[in-house]
Formats: C-alpha cells, sequence, structure tokens
C-alpha cells in the first residue's frame, strides 16, 4: 500500500464521516466497560 502525500481534503474527511468512517479508539471502549463492570460488582454483590 502506497504511503499518502497529502492530506485529505474537508470535503473526504465530511463524505467519510457521513458514511461512518471514523476513528474509533478501543482504549476508551474498554475503559467504559471496565467502569461498568467496576460499578455492577460493586452495587450488585453483597
Amino acid at each position: 500500500m502506497s504511503e499518502k502525500t497529502e492530506q485529505p481534503t474537508e470535503k473526504k474527511l465530511r463524505d467519510g464521516r457521513k458514511e461512518g468512517q471514523v476513528v474509533k479508539s478501543i482504549e476508551i471502549t474498554s475503559l467504559f466497560q471496565l467502569i461498568a463492570l467496576y460499578l455492577y460488582f460493586h452495587f450488585f454483590t453483597e
């Protein structure tokens, strides 16, 4: 795969967002899952 030499234009970025091509952070998702798991065990176990 070739490296891009130019930055994407605003139109290409907008079109990508419309199509759902956005960057998703795995770390943020994992963080929320861990917080939810902690809260579940903290409040619903004896």
